[in-house]
């Protein structure tokens, strides 16, 4: 079911090493305390697409 929806949303993420990836890091990231226990994948790569549009936008921002 996970994997279905994460498809369905993330459609960018098709290899099975992307996906490995995409679960060792979230479950580091739990582990250590840096993300809430139970963070699901697709909060994740929302997360992480958030961000990085935020820094692209800060980086947009300085060249208008």
């Amino acid at each position: 079911m996970a994997d279905e929806s994460m498809q369905k949303y993330f459609p960018l993420i098709k290899s099975s090493g992307e996906k490995l990836l995409l679960a060792s890091t979230l479950d580091s990231l739990c582990e250590s305390g840096r993300l809430p226990k139970g963070t699901t994948q697709a909060a994740f790569i929302s997360l992480c697409f958030s961000r990085g549009l935020n820094e692209f936008m800060k980086e947009t921002v300085d060249y208008i």
